[in-house]
């Protein structure tokens, strides 16, 4: 038995520790496929994406690391790519002559604010309120459709393998009183979109940051059967920043998940993403 996580942030993006601090805690917590999903860099500078100047320097660090613990843990080479509506998306210059195992796409900003910059819909919720009411006149249904909008744009552009935490508009969402998860208008939206994630052939992240603290992932558990209906490939990822949340929440991820019904999740196995058998004690040799 041996868990895994492709979605983990170091100090080469907003991550608190090194990435052979991450590598040395992993081994501990039992897992055995271990991937570094720094946030890529944008056209322009932001406190949590890397610099490209330092992609040498952590792309350098990761195959030391990946020889020194061989014989310990797999380790696995990405990034987490933002999809930006005509800024930024895994298409960019940057991305042409660099390999990697894997890649993750996700959104974190929408449209661009009257002062120039992107709205961003991850921070706090102050500056959400602020960008929503700038840009859409504070309708959070207007907004949330735009979100999805974008997200099925970076879905067909593609060149990524997993999709990064599908429904993240809801963590901010959710305090505002028109919001509501259950209503037909999102259910349809959640849907369609995820339709289009299993027609182009791509793994959606369980992503389980959140479930401790607010006892939610992202995608939200309501939409677990749904995509166990769409037959959609399933990673479980902690998207860590802090080394004690290595493998937060897995225990109680995977076991809901097996409860629903799901037999496998996806994994690297020699390159090629495969299904895995697992339980609620992790994934099964």
């Amino acid at each position: 038995m041996y868990w895994s996580n492709y979605h983990s942030h170091c100090t080469f993006c907003d991550g608190r520790s090194t990435m052979e601090e991450f590598v040395v805690c992993a081994i501990s917590k039992g897992i055995k496929k271990y991937g570094f999903s720094s946030h890529a860099p944008l056209p322009f500078s932001t406190k949590w994406n890397m610099e490209e100047r330092n992609f040498p320097h952590y792309e350098s660090e990761f195959y030391r690391l990946k020889e020194k613990y061989n014989d310990q843990i797999e380790l696995y080479f990405g990034l987490e790519v933002d999809y930006i509506h005509n800024c930024s998306n895994v298409k960019n210059d940057f991305f042409r002559d660099k390999s990697f195992d894997y890649l993750i796409g996700s959104l974190h900003y929408l449209d661009k604010l009257p002062d120039g910059g992107f709205w961003c819909i991850d921070g706090n919720f102050e500056e959400f309120n602020k960008g929503l009411h700038l840009l859409y006149g504070g309708d959070i249904q207007f907004a949330t459709r735009r979100f999805f909008e974008l997200t099925s744009e970076m879905i067909k552009i593609g060149g990524f393998d997993i999709v990064g935490h599908f429904d993240k508009i809801s963590f901010n969402a959710c305090h505002c009183p028109e919001f509501d998860m259950t209503s037909r208008w999102y259910n349809q939206l959640v849907g369609d979109t995820l339709q289009l994630v299993k027609d182009n052939g791509l793994i959606i992240e369980l992503n389980t940051k959140s479930l401790l603290d607010k006892g939610i992932t992202y995608p939200h558990q309501q939409f677990y059967s749904l995509i166990k209906e769409l037959e959609i490939p399933v990673v479980v990822n902690s998207d860590c920043h802090h080394l004690p949340n290595v493998i937060i929440g897995f225990d109680q991820a995977f076991k809901t998940l097996q409860d629903i019904g799901f037999k496998t999740m996806h994994q690297l196995c020699y390159g090629k993403w495969k299904a895995v058998e697992f339980n609620e004690l992790g994934l099964i040799d």
